[in-house]
């Protein structure tokens, strides 16, 4: 497909820039479209932009240049390392303006002999060609935005939901080794996110300027906000997963519920999981969060120590990011959290009753009054 919209592109931008332009020679415009339609994807409008500055630049340092110096040899070396010296000033990195600056300069000086005025007509063929790719891109049958997203959302969302159940395992068995295993794990999810997010890049691109996927709007957008927040419930796993590690290196006691609270949390992020793919807020991920919260607030009534009361931290930390991750403010997700967490169990409200139960007849005893 790229070969063909390249091919396309940069025959349609020689046919305008000569037919409509008057234009005798446009190198600039199919060269201009072949460099936008080879952009990196989901970064091709600001490289676009950076295409068109390099082009000026270069033709506007060559045509000084070489109105001074003339033509030849060392001209054009000097011509080439002042426009990429200007280009990087101008751009303060090296990249699509510090390229095309240098690459024009060169084609400039080399095919522009004497002539000079020629600025405005091939910035105008550079603009003619980029436009020409940049609608190339968006007509010429883009593939589904969200077909890539999908590919690149499946191992992020696999490997990480697997590593909080192999922690949530090495809980159960007090196994450090499988502790471990599920740490290693987890510090490999920064390259899933690095394609998930270049994914997500490309799909916006596609999906603003592709008239028939702006209908991917809304899954792109919920895709996006829970990527967004999915970065600091990434950091909140590994943390975890370090102190569970510690937690059972050291011996300390692991309270029933805390093994069940990490394997409800990594169901959760399943859930949301497939939220994502369906565009629907089926409620299971929010159900499921605040049942592990419920369960680290548990725990946290159990013998534990100081690793054990960091795991519980950083469950309720995951929680309230993971809540944050299906739409709800900061200020609710939290809210929600430390209700769940401090919402008493059933034996604890059982106990409560009979508690209440038991001073009520006390203080019948006390004042002959019959409770009812």
């Amino acid at each position: 497909m790229l070969s063909v919209q390249c091919g396309l592109a940069t025959a349609a931008a020689w046919i305008i820039a000569t037919n409509f332009l008057g234009r005798d020679a446009p190198v600039f415009a199919p060269v201009a479209a072949l460099a936008t339609i080879a952009s990196a994807t989901g970064q091709r409008a600001r490289q676009t932009v950076e295409l068109l500055i390099g082009v000026g630049l270069g033709i506007s340092v060559a045509d000084v240049l070489l109105y001074f110096v003339g033509s030849g040899a060392w001209q054009i070396a000097v011509v080439v390392s002042a426009s990429i010296a200007i280009g990087l000033l101008v751009a303060g990195r090296s990249g699509a303006l510090v390229s095309q600056a240098g690459a024009t300069a060169t084609l400039f000086a080399t095919l522009a002999g004497n002539e000079r005025s020629l600025e405005l007509p091939r910035i105008i063929d550079a603009a003619v060609g980029a436009s020409v790719g940049f609608l190339t891109v968006a007509l010429l049958l883009p593939l589904d935005p969200l077909r890539t997203v999908d590919r690149a959302a499946q191992p992020f969302f696999t490997d990480l939901a697997a590593a909080i159940h192999t922690s949530a395992q090495a809980l159960a068995g007090r196994d450090r080794n499988l502790a471990m295993q599920a740490l290693d794990r987890v510090n490999t999810i920064d390259t899933d996110t690095t394609r998930l997010n270049e994914a997500l890049r490309a799909a916006e691109e596609t999906v603003t300027i592709a008239p028939w996927w702006r209908r991917r709007r809304d899954r792109y957008q919920q895709y996006r906000a829970a990527v967004d927040q999915l970065g600091a419930f990434a950091i909140d796993v590994r943390v975890m997963a370090r102190r569970v590690a510690t937690l059972l290196e050291y011996h300390e006691p692991v309270p029933p519920p805390l093994h069940q609270a990490v394997d409800i949390l990594g169901d959760a992020l399943a859930h949301l999981h497939q939220d994502c793919t369906t565009t629907r807020q089926s409620g299971r991920t929010r159900q499921t969060v605040l049942e592990a919260a419920r369960l680290a607030g548990h725990a946290s009534r159990h013998k534990r120590r100081i690793f054990g009361d960091t795991v519980v931290l950083q469950i309720r930390s995951a929680a309230s990011d993971l809540l944050r991750a299906t739409g709800l403010p900061a200020g609710r997700a939290n809210q929600m959290v430390r209700e769940a967490a401090t919402r008493p169990t059933r034996s604890q409200t059982s106990d409560s009753a009979m508690t209440v139960y038991a001073t009520s007849r006390r203080s019948q005893g006390r004042s002959g009054k019959k409770i009812n």
